[in-house]
Order: structure tokens, then sequence, then C-alpha cells
């Protein structure tokens, strides 16, 4: 069973900037019978990516949870197995004339520096990234993993200020991407997927897809959004 892939159309896009991306699908939340997605809020639930672009298909529904499934009751056949495509896709990388880059977390939420450290020291050429709810996650981070903050509903403006100062933010926009968020610089995160070539106290801003296009919950970010709140607060 293959773990990684690289058909996902934001991945393609990294090409253009020089980089081949291999990305690990799980089944998210507790799909799987795993929950897999420990800090995920209602909107995050809600809005899920995960039946998007293939995503739909029942095919990868079931591939995604055999991954999970297979990544909680034999770790080690796991490891293997995402061992083997990550050599291999690095090697593909490489006769393209591109850099090799990982994200181990295309649908789930698992502190990975801490299930297998010893991945990132074996493939230290290798730039992995992902984005993430855990704040705790942002203080530490591997030399060659880097992670971006994802906001949620439950997000104030203080824990904002408090991890961007490690890291980008990532924010779901409902119809467009505004210049700045919060007198933060807002940049266009639909170009590609490389999150690591941004510089930390930015906002990386993403459009709403699918499910979360009706979110309510204050997950997807807008100025409807905000006038609403204040209809019904008063």
């Amino acid at each position: 069973m293959k773990l990684l892939t690289t058909a996902n159309p934001k991945a393609q896009k990294s090409i253009e900037f020089g980089y081949l991306t291999g990305i690990l699908h799980l089944a998210p939340g507790r799909i799987s019978g795993h929950e897999m997605c420990p800090y995920r809020s209602v909107g995050c639930t809600n809005g899920c990516l995960n039946r998007a672009g293939r995503g739909r298909f029942n095919s990868t529904q079931k591939a995604r949870i055999r991954k999970a499934q297979l990544f909680h009751d034999d770790r080690a056949e796991f490891m293997r197995q995402l061992q083997a495509d990550i050599e291999a896709l690095s090697r593909k990388a490489w006769r393209m004339g591109l850099k090799p880059a990982i994200r181990l977390n295309g649908t789930s939420d698992l502190p990975w520096e801490h299930i297998c450290p010893e991945l990132f020291e074996r493939f230290s050429n290798i730039q992995f990234y992902d984005y993430t709810k855990w704040p705790r996650r942002l203080r530490k981070p591997l030399p060659n993993y880097h992670l971006t903050y994802s906001y949620s509903e439950d997000s104030t403006d203080g824990e904002i200020r408090d991890w961007m100062a490690d890291s980008c933010m990532a924010i779901v926009f409902r119809k467009s991407i505004p210049e700045t968020y919060k007198g933060i610089k807002t940049i266009n995160g639909l170009e590609h997927d490389l999150t690591f070539l941004h510089k930390p106290g930015q906002i990386i801003g993403l459009l709403a897809k699918g499910p979360a296009k009706n979110d309510m919950t204050g997950f997807i970010r807008s100025d409807e959004f905000y006038h609403r709140i204040k209809l019904t607060s008063n």
C-alpha cells in the first residue's frame, strides 16, 4: 500500500517553485475508530477537506481509513512503508531536478516529532512541513520540520499574537483573501503549499471549499460573519 501521494493539486503547484511534495492522507477525526486530530474544533471538523477533490470517492476514503488503521495496528510496518515511500519520492525529485518535501498531516494532526523523531534525522536533507492546531508543538521545532498554526473559531487575539511569534498562521476566508487581517500581513496561500518558504508573523490566507462555505461557527472568517454576530448579539 502506497502511503504518500503527489497528486494533490496544491502539491502540484509546488513543482513551479522547485519542490516535489509527497502528502500523507490519513482518515481524520475518529473516522477510522482512532482520534487523529486531538485539537480539532467544531468548525474544523465540519469543514474538513477530507472529502474535497479525490476525497469524494469511496475508494479514497477506504484507503485513508486503511492507512490510519495500519498506523495504529502495526506501527512498525507503517513506518517501514512510509520510509520506503519517502526514499522513492526523494529519488524521483532529484531525477526531476527538484527538491523533495513531505507533508505528513494532509488530513490529520499528529505530533510526528514525538511519534518518530528519528524519521527527521534519517531524512535530514528533506524538508518536512505541516499545519497544526497543537500550540505547544510550535515551541521546539526540528530543523527540517516546519509547522504552521491553523486558526480555529476558538482562537483569541492574544493567542494569535503569541503563536505567530514562532509561526505563520493559516486562516480560511469565505470569499476573498484580504491584504491584512487584524493589522497582520496576509499571504495568498493558494499559490502553493510550501508554508516553510514564508517568514513567521504572517497570515497564510486560504479560501473555503465544500461544506466549509456554509460554516457558521467562526472557523471561516469574513466581514459577513462579523456583521451577523453583531446583529445577533443586539
